[in-house]
């Protein structure tokens, strides 16, 4: 589907996700909603002209760079060729697919840049020639979005000179403007994982505090339970007269002479 810009394909991987065309578009729309679309509505996967299908520049590149951040997505668009396997129903490995992207495909000098990354092109009569564009050069990306693009000395399309242009401005005049401000991101993200690091250091301080004191009060109040119970034992637990046995026996003994 994404190599040689096939609608077939875009229509059946609808179908298998969803069960109808319909049904997909509705999918796509609450996507484009989910990551900040606000000027488009999709009613098919293929962009096939409709009345009621469109969207913006704007909208186009938040999509792409919603895309770009999917690894087999990335893989895809910036792949130049590939060959589909033999199958039961067609045993033959002929199928060639080529990428329709010629900042990227090989063979296209005049359209090739060494730093393009994806990613699609379409074209309708009514829409004209159409390029979403990224590159990426010295870890900063960039993303183009071309609309109604025509040709110029004939057929040179001008949707891919207009990127490469546009690329090259970018580069060399905000590359150095995205660095700073991605390592401002950095920095910030490095400071709140230093705060939350601390925050978590006091609270586990705060919760070994807590429980060493809860088992010292523990601890006392046992000892005190203790305390109280010995000395309640002590103060009811009297000791007992001692009986004078030596005048017991006496009296017994004088008893006993007088019988006799």
């Amino acid at each position: 589907m994404l190599l040689p810009s096939a609608n077939d394909a875009a229509n059946v991987l609808a179908e298998h996700v969803s069960g109808s065309i319909s049904d997909f578009a509705e999918l796509m729309n609450s996507k484009a909603k989910e990551i900040g679309c606000t000027g488009s509505n999709f009613t098919n996967p293929s962009g096939i002209h409709d009345e009621n299908l469109y969207t913006t520049a704007h909208d186009l590149s938040l999509i792409a760079r919603y895309a770009m951040n999917i690894k087999t997505f990335r893989k895809i668009v910036n792949t130049t060729s590939y060959t589909l396997p033999s199958t039961s129903v067609y045993p033959n490995e002929d199928r060639v697919l080529s990428l329709s992207n010629y900042l990227i495909a090989p063979g296209y000098k005049d359209y090739h840049y060494d730093y393009a990354t994806g990613v699609k092109t379409g074209y309708t009569n009514a829409a004209k020639d159409c390029l979403i564009a990224s590159a990426k050069k010295d870890d900063v990306e960039f993303i183009i979005v071309v609309l109604g693009a025509g040709n110029i000395n004939g057929n040179r399309k001008t949707k891919y000179l207009d990127c490469k242009t546009l690329f090259d401005f970018a580069f060399d005049n905000y590359t150095a403007y995205y660095k700073n401000l991605q390592e401002e991101k950095e920095k910030e993200k490095e400071r709140k994982l230093q705060e939350e690091n601390i925050l978590a250091s006091t609270s586990a301080s705060e919760a070994s505090q807590t429980n060493e004191n809860g088992f010292i009060r523990g601890l006392s109040k046992i000892i005190a339970f203790i305390a109280i119970i010995l000395a309640l034992r002590i103060l009811f637990k009297r000791p007992k007269k001692k009986k004078n046995h030596y005048k017991y026996g006496g009296k017994k003994r004088a008893k006993h002479k007088a019988r006799h």
